[in-house]
């Protein structure tokens, strides 16, 4: 098989996979490919992306983010 019809095959298979995912499943894809690349970015490249996309907002959501982890919900009752 040469190359061109090799790439075509597997646009083709990715066009039948998407196509036939429910909402679902490509939230869940989306989210585990996101959570990948984000977690092989060093800590530095990481923040940038965040403060990037939340842009004036970043202090609040860290801050947020902050109370979250220490709310019980987060920690389990009776932990």
């Amino acid at each position: 098989m040469d190359r061109e019809l090799l790439l075509e095959l597997k646009e083709f298979l990715t066009e039948r996979m998407v196509d036939n995912m429910s909402t679902k499943d490509l939230e869940e894809y989306v989210s585990n490919d996101l959570f990948n690349y984000f977690d092989k970015l060093g800590e530095h490249e990481f923040i940038e992306e965040a403060r990037n996309y939340w842009d004036d907002s970043y202090d609040e959501v860290v801050e947020e983010i902050k109370d979250y982890m220490k709310c019980d919900f987060k920690k389990g009752v009776g932990k």
